[in-house]
Protein backbone atom coordinates (compact mmCIF):
# COMPACT_ATOMS: atom_id res chain seq x y z
CA UNK A 1 0.00 0.00 0.00
CA UNK A 2 2.48 2.50 0.60
CA UNK A 3 4.33 1.96 -3.10
CA UNK A 4 1.13 2.73 -4.23
CA UNK A 5 1.26 5.70 -2.39
CA UNK A 6 3.74 6.66 -2.93
CA UNK A 7 3.67 5.97 -7.16
CA UNK A 8 0.44 8.14 -6.57
CA UNK A 9 2.57 10.88 -5.17
CA UNK A 10 5.29 10.50 -7.83
CA UNK A 11 2.44 11.20 -10.55
CA UNK A 12 1.42 14.27 -9.06
CA UNK A 13 5.23 15.69 -8.88
CA UNK A 14 5.03 14.85 -12.87
CA UNK A 15 1.73 16.23 -13.87
CA UNK A 16 2.57 19.42 -11.44
CA UNK A 17 3.69 21.35 -14.33
CA UNK A 18 0.19 21.65 -15.71
CA UNK A 19 1.61 19.69 -19.07
CA UNK A 20 0.23 16.45 -20.90
CA UNK A 21 2.55 13.21 -20.01
CA UNK A 22 1.84 10.08 -22.10
CA UNK A 23 1.07 6.84 -19.90
CA UNK A 24 3.77 4.73 -21.50
CA UNK A 25 6.39 7.73 -20.47
CA UNK A 26 4.81 7.60 -16.60
CA UNK A 27 4.86 4.10 -16.60
CA UNK A 28 8.69 3.74 -17.61
CA UNK A 29 8.83 6.29 -14.82
CA UNK A 30 7.25 4.62 -11.83
CA UNK A 31 8.05 0.77 -13.32
CA UNK A 32 4.73 -0.33 -13.69
CA UNK A 33 2.08 -0.64 -16.34
CA UNK A 34 -0.21 1.50 -18.19
CA UNK A 35 -2.92 -0.30 -16.69
CA UNK A 36 -1.20 0.93 -13.43
CA UNK A 37 -0.70 4.29 -14.44
CA UNK A 38 -4.96 4.45 -15.52
CA UNK A 39 -5.99 3.32 -12.07
CA UNK A 40 -3.71 5.81 -10.20
CA UNK A 41 -5.44 8.63 -11.92
CA UNK A 42 -8.76 7.20 -10.89
CA UNK A 43 -7.44 8.18 -7.33
CA UNK A 44 -6.10 11.60 -8.06
CA UNK A 45 -10.08 12.20 -8.04
CA UNK A 46 -10.29 11.12 -4.52
CA UNK A 47 -7.57 14.19 -3.61
CA UNK A 48 -9.36 16.44 -5.48
CA UNK A 49 -7.71 16.55 -8.33
CA UNK A 50 -8.90 16.92 -12.16
CA UNK A 51 -7.15 15.43 -14.93
CA UNK A 52 -7.94 15.22 -18.30
CA UNK A 53 -6.93 12.92 -20.83
CA UNK A 54 -6.49 12.86 -24.96
CA UNK A 55 -5.41 10.42 -26.87
CA UNK A 56 -2.24 10.88 -28.27
CA UNK A 57 -1.28 12.79 -25.90
CA UNK A 58 -1.48 11.67 -22.51
CA UNK A 59 -2.79 13.04 -19.28
CA UNK A 60 -2.82 16.51 -17.30
CA UNK A 61 -4.63 18.15 -14.24
CA UNK A 62 -6.72 20.74 -15.07
CA UNK A 63 -4.58 23.53 -13.77
CA UNK A 64 -0.83 23.43 -12.51
CA UNK A 65 0.14 22.53 -8.55
CA UNK A 66 2.31 24.62 -6.84
CA UNK A 67 4.35 21.93 -4.57
CA UNK A 68 5.66 22.44 -1.29
CA UNK A 69 8.99 22.50 -1.79
CA UNK A 70 11.05 21.17 1.21
CA UNK A 71 14.72 23.57 0.22
CA UNK A 72 12.53 26.29 -0.36
CA UNK A 73 11.26 26.11 3.02
CA UNK A 74 14.07 25.32 4.75
CA UNK A 75 16.37 28.22 3.07
CA UNK A 76 13.44 30.63 4.01
CA UNK A 77 13.27 29.20 8.00
CA UNK A 78 17.21 30.25 7.63
CA UNK A 79 17.15 33.62 6.37
CA UNK A 80 14.28 34.61 8.77
CA UNK A 81 15.81 32.80 12.01
CA UNK A 82 18.52 33.92 14.50
CA UNK A 83 18.27 30.70 16.17
CA UNK A 84 18.43 27.07 14.73
CA UNK A 85 15.53 26.56 12.39
CA UNK A 86 13.34 23.73 13.59
CA UNK A 87 13.88 20.22 11.71
CA UNK A 88 11.14 19.88 9.07
CA UNK A 89 9.92 16.66 7.02
CA UNK A 90 8.11 16.53 4.00
CA UNK A 91 5.52 14.12 2.83
CA UNK A 92 3.19 14.13 -0.24
CA UNK A 93 0.33 12.17 1.24
CA UNK A 94 -0.16 10.87 5.05
CA UNK A 95 -3.10 9.64 7.35
CA UNK A 96 -2.51 12.28 9.25
CA UNK A 97 0.17 14.64 9.93
CA UNK A 98 -0.09 14.47 14.02
CA UNK A 99 -0.34 10.52 13.58
CA UNK A 100 2.96 10.27 11.67
CA UNK A 101 4.67 12.19 14.33
CA UNK A 102 2.89 10.09 16.85
CA UNK A 103 4.57 6.98 14.90
CA UNK A 104 8.18 8.57 15.77
CA UNK A 105 8.09 9.13 19.54
CA UNK A 106 9.20 5.96 19.61
CA UNK A 107 12.57 6.94 18.24
CA UNK A 108 14.36 9.96 19.29
CA UNK A 109 12.93 13.32 18.16
CA UNK A 110 13.89 16.62 19.33
CA UNK A 111 11.19 19.22 20.50
CA UNK A 112 10.59 21.42 17.10
CA UNK A 113 10.37 18.65 15.16
CA UNK A 114 7.77 18.87 12.21
CA UNK A 115 5.79 17.22 9.63
CA UNK A 116 4.17 18.73 6.51
CA UNK A 117 2.24 17.19 3.81
CA UNK A 118 0.37 17.98 0.96
CA UNK A 119 -2.91 15.82 1.59
CA UNK A 120 -3.97 13.84 4.64
CA UNK A 121 -5.83 11.11 4.37
CA UNK A 122 -7.41 10.73 7.89
CA UNK A 123 -7.07 14.33 8.98
CA UNK A 124 -9.12 15.40 11.53
CA UNK A 125 -9.93 17.76 13.99
CA UNK A 126 -10.93 18.17 18.06
CA UNK A 127 -13.90 15.36 18.79
CA UNK A 128 -13.26 13.49 16.49
CA UNK A 129 -14.42 15.57 13.57
CA UNK A 130 -12.82 14.78 10.37
CA UNK A 131 -10.48 18.01 8.67
CA UNK A 132 -10.72 17.39 5.08
CA UNK A 133 -7.10 18.12 3.32
CA UNK A 134 -7.67 18.92 -0.44
CA UNK A 135 -4.12 17.54 -2.42
CA UNK A 136 -1.72 20.52 -3.01
CA UNK A 137 -4.29 23.47 -1.36
CA UNK A 138 -3.89 24.25 1.72
CA UNK A 139 -1.45 23.67 4.61
CA UNK A 140 -1.42 20.49 7.11
CA UNK A 141 1.78 20.82 10.17
CA UNK A 142 2.71 18.79 12.91
CA UNK A 143 4.76 19.95 15.43
CA UNK A 144 6.62 18.46 18.76
CA UNK A 145 6.98 19.63 21.79
CA UNK A 146 8.97 17.73 24.92
CA UNK A 147 7.10 19.55 27.94
CA UNK A 148 8.98 18.88 30.93
CA UNK A 149 6.12 19.76 33.21
CA UNK A 150 4.19 17.58 31.83
CA UNK A 151 0.64 17.52 30.61
CA UNK A 152 -0.47 20.31 32.92
CA UNK A 153 1.72 22.56 30.85
CA UNK A 154 -0.72 21.73 27.60
CA UNK A 155 -3.67 23.80 28.96
CA UNK A 156 -3.29 27.53 27.59
CA UNK A 157 -0.95 26.07 24.75
CA UNK A 158 -3.72 26.11 22.02
CA UNK A 159 -5.27 30.18 23.26
CA UNK A 160 -0.93 30.72 22.99
CA UNK A 161 -1.10 29.13 19.70
CA UNK A 162 -4.25 30.81 18.29
CA UNK A 163 -3.14 34.68 19.34
CA UNK A 164 0.25 33.55 16.95
CA UNK A 165 -1.83 32.75 14.60
CA UNK A 166 -3.63 35.74 14.54
CA UNK A 167 -1.36 38.18 14.73
CA UNK A 168 0.66 36.11 11.69
CA UNK A 169 -3.01 36.70 9.14
CA UNK A 170 -2.46 40.11 10.17
CA UNK A 171 0.79 41.14 9.55
CA UNK A 172 0.16 39.41 6.53
CA UNK A 173 -2.29 41.83 5.60
CA UNK A 174 -5.65 40.05 6.47
CA UNK A 175 -7.76 41.91 8.68
CA UNK A 176 -11.12 41.13 10.48
CA UNK A 177 -9.16 38.22 12.20
CA UNK A 178 -11.30 36.69 15.38
CA UNK A 179 -10.83 33.83 17.88
CA UNK A 180 -13.01 31.34 18.48
CA UNK A 181 -12.10 29.42 21.86
CA UNK A 182 -10.75 27.07 22.30
CA UNK A 183 -9.15 26.69 18.95
CA UNK A 184 -10.53 27.88 15.50
CA UNK A 185 -9.08 31.23 13.69
CA UNK A 186 -11.84 32.67 11.67
CA UNK A 187 -12.20 35.67 9.27
CA UNK A 188 -15.69 37.71 9.75
CA UNK A 189 -17.31 34.76 11.59
CA UNK A 190 -15.48 31.73 8.90
CA UNK A 191 -12.99 29.64 9.63
CA UNK A 192 -9.49 29.86 7.79
CA UNK A 193 -7.71 27.86 10.41
CA UNK A 194 -7.74 25.21 13.33
CA UNK A 195 -5.81 23.46 15.98
CA UNK A 196 -5.50 20.33 17.55
CA UNK A 197 -2.98 19.48 20.17
CA UNK A 198 -2.92 16.00 21.38
CA UNK A 199 -1.00 14.57 24.39
CA UNK A 200 0.71 11.66 25.33
CA UNK A 201 2.65 10.28 28.33
CA UNK A 202 1.86 10.11 32.16
CA UNK A 203 0.55 12.43 34.51
CA UNK A 204 3.42 12.58 36.26
CA UNK A 205 6.19 13.21 34.91
CA UNK A 206 7.37 14.74 30.96
CA UNK A 207 4.62 14.81 28.64
CA UNK A 208 4.97 14.69 24.23
CA UNK A 209 2.60 17.24 22.86
CA UNK A 210 2.04 17.16 19.32
CA UNK A 211 0.83 20.15 17.78
CA UNK A 212 -1.66 20.02 14.54
CA UNK A 213 -2.41 22.88 12.46
CA UNK A 214 -4.32 23.12 9.07
CA UNK A 215 -4.96 26.69 7.53
CA UNK A 216 -6.86 27.27 4.48
CA UNK A 217 -4.62 28.74 1.89
CA UNK A 218 -6.30 28.53 -1.49
CA UNK A 219 -9.19 25.89 -1.51
CA UNK A 220 -10.52 24.59 -4.38
CA UNK A 221 -13.90 25.43 -5.53
CA UNK A 222 -15.82 22.06 -5.01
CA UNK A 223 -14.59 22.10 -1.24
CA UNK A 224 -17.63 24.32 -0.43
CA UNK A 225 -20.18 21.53 -0.59
CA UNK A 226 -18.36 19.13 1.19
CA UNK A 227 -17.99 21.31 4.37
CA UNK A 228 -21.02 21.73 6.42
CA UNK A 229 -19.47 25.30 8.58
CA UNK A 230 -18.38 28.71 6.58
CA UNK A 231 -15.01 29.15 5.27
CA UNK A 232 -12.56 31.34 3.80
CA UNK A 233 -9.46 30.89 2.59
CA UNK A 234 -6.13 33.02 2.18
CA UNK A 235 -5.84 33.41 -1.49
CA UNK A 236 -9.63 34.83 -1.35
CA UNK A 237 -8.94 37.21 1.84
CA UNK A 238 -5.68 38.82 -0.56
CA UNK A 239 -7.32 38.39 -3.97
CA UNK A 240 -3.64 37.60 -5.35
CA UNK A 241 -1.50 34.51 -5.87
CA UNK A 242 0.14 33.27 -2.78
CA UNK A 243 3.32 31.44 -1.87
CA UNK A 244 2.41 28.11 -0.23
CA UNK A 245 6.53 27.71 0.39
CA UNK A 246 6.60 31.27 2.06
CA UNK A 247 3.16 30.25 4.46
CA UNK A 248 4.48 27.06 5.07
CA UNK A 249 7.81 28.35 6.37
CA UNK A 250 6.07 31.14 8.33
CA UNK A 251 3.77 28.94 10.23
CA UNK A 252 6.43 26.47 11.17
CA UNK A 253 8.72 29.46 12.41
CA UNK A 254 5.65 31.19 13.80
CA UNK A 255 4.51 27.70 16.16
CA UNK A 256 7.89 27.30 16.83
CA UNK A 257 8.79 30.62 18.19
CA UNK A 258 5.24 30.57 20.07
CA UNK A 259 5.72 27.97 22.10
CA UNK A 260 9.05 28.05 23.13
CA UNK A 261 7.93 31.87 24.64
CA UNK A 262 4.94 30.09 26.08
CA UNK A 263 7.24 27.08 27.86
CA UNK A 264 9.42 29.91 29.22
CA UNK A 265 6.52 32.51 30.66
CA UNK A 266 3.20 30.86 30.42
CA UNK A 267 0.48 32.05 28.85
CA UNK A 268 0.08 35.35 30.76
CA UNK A 269 1.73 37.22 27.91
CA UNK A 270 -0.73 35.91 25.37
CA UNK A 271 -4.10 36.82 27.56
CA UNK A 272 -3.99 40.21 25.73
CA UNK A 273 -3.75 38.64 22.35
CA UNK A 274 -6.01 36.58 23.15
CA UNK A 275 -9.07 39.36 24.47
CA UNK A 276 -8.43 41.19 21.16
CA UNK A 277 -9.42 39.10 18.86
CA UNK A 278 -12.23 37.16 21.07
CA UNK A 279 -15.07 36.80 18.97
CA UNK A 280 -17.61 35.14 21.73
CA UNK A 281 -16.61 38.04 24.31
CA UNK A 282 -20.01 39.23 26.27
CA UNK A 283 -21.88 37.35 23.53
CA UNK A 284 -24.77 34.89 24.14
CA UNK A 285 -22.98 31.35 23.46
CA UNK A 286 -23.86 27.47 24.26
CA UNK A 287 -21.92 24.72 25.29
CA UNK A 288 -21.70 21.22 24.66
CA UNK A 289 -20.37 18.62 26.50
CA UNK A 290 -21.63 15.72 25.76
CA UNK A 291 -25.43 15.43 25.23
CA UNK A 292 -25.64 18.51 27.78
CA UNK A 293 -26.27 22.02 26.76
CA UNK A 294 -24.91 25.17 28.92
CA UNK A 295 -26.46 28.37 28.06
CA UNK A 296 -24.81 31.56 29.11
CA UNK A 297 -22.63 35.07 28.75
CA UNK A 298 -19.01 34.34 27.53
CA UNK A 299 -16.92 36.67 29.11
CA UNK A 300 -13.45 36.00 28.14
CA UNK A 301 -11.00 33.54 29.31
CA UNK A 302 -8.94 33.24 32.85
CA UNK A 303 -5.50 33.03 33.73
CA UNK A 304 -5.29 29.20 33.07
CA UNK A 305 -7.04 29.98 29.43
CA UNK A 306 -10.42 28.26 30.55
CA UNK A 307 -13.58 30.09 28.93
CA UNK A 308 -15.36 32.32 31.55
CA UNK A 309 -19.12 31.98 31.48
CA UNK A 310 -21.82 33.93 33.35
CA UNK A 311 -25.00 32.05 34.36
CA UNK A 312 -27.49 32.97 36.29
CA UNK A 313 -25.57 35.83 37.64
CA UNK A 314 -22.31 33.63 38.86
CA UNK A 315 -18.81 33.18 36.82
CA UNK A 316 -18.58 29.49 35.80
CA UNK A 317 -14.98 28.56 34.55
CA UNK A 318 -14.69 25.59 31.55
CA UNK A 319 -11.78 23.80 30.25
CA UNK A 320 -13.01 22.01 27.66
CA UNK A 321 -16.32 21.48 25.25
CA UNK A 322 -17.58 22.38 21.98
CA UNK A 323 -18.79 26.04 21.86
CA UNK A 324 -21.04 28.05 19.17
CA UNK A 325 -22.78 31.77 19.57
CA UNK A 326 -26.35 31.16 20.64
CA UNK A 327 -27.62 32.83 17.87
CA UNK A 328 -24.63 32.14 15.15
CA UNK A 329 -21.95 29.95 14.24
Amino acid sequence: MRKKTQNIARVIEILADGNFHSGEVLGEELGVSRTAVSQYMKELAKFGLDVFRVTGKGYRLAKPLQLLDLDAINRALAKGSGAAAPVVHLERVVSSTNDLLKDRLTGVIESGATVLAEAQTQGRGRRGKAWLSPFGSNLYMSMYWRLEQGMAAAMGLSIALGAALAQLFEQEGIYGVELKWPNDVLVGGRKIAGILIELEGQAVGPAHAIVGIGINLQTPDWFLNEVEQPWTDVQRLLNKPINRNMWAAKLVACCHKTIKEYEQTGLSPFLKRWHKYDRLAMQPVKIIMGDKEIVGIAEGIDENGALLLKREGKLERYHAGEVSLRYGI
